[in-house]
């Protein structure tokens, strides 16, 4: 591996990164995952560990068939990664922080309008004999006011 052949600097590094940096064990098993991808794309590719730079991070970015957020996800592991190995002098630079990953967006499904007729019916329904009942209402009522102002704004 990469790591090793780099000294005993850089396996340190490794093990504070994945066993004591990152506290969540989701978190540590998909930055392992895909630094360890990342590491044998570099050995398939010959380059050692101090003289990766920032075109090989992106040619292994553009080269995976995964979807935008996985890319970011492996960038973000990439980046903390190598600050870690800046900050114990295995490499000079983060030869990530200079990639950009890809711009992700987030596109959720619309939430159905609630018709005139349906907002009376739920205004109707509620409770108001209790305190809670009146804050639901209350709630509920600028929901429905600001909704409707901000549909006509458009």
């Amino acid at each position: 591996m990469l790591v090793t052949d780099a000294g005993p600097a850089a396996s340190f590094a490794w093990e504070e990164f994945i066993y004591a940096k990152i506290r969540n064990p989701h978190t540590r098993s998909a930055y392992e995952h895909a630094i360890r991808q990342f590491l044998q794309h570099c050995e398939q590719h010959k380059r050692e560990l101090v003289h990766i730079s920032p075109r090989d991070v992106g040619s292994y970015l553009d080269g995976l068939d995964y979807a935008p957020a996985t890319k970011k996800l492996h960038l973000s592991a990439l980046r903390h990664f190598f600050d870690t190995l800046v900050s114990r002098h295995v490499v000079v630079l983060n030869p990530a922080s200079s990639v950009r990953g890809e711009r992700l967006q987030v596109v959720e499904g619309k939430t159905p309008e609630i018709s005139i007729e349906q907002a009376r019916k739920l205004m109707r329904n509620l409770d108001t004999t209790c305190v809670v009942g009146l804050r639901d209402r209350a709630i509920i009522a600028i929901l429905i006011y600001t909704a409707a102002r901000s549909r006509s704004d458009r």
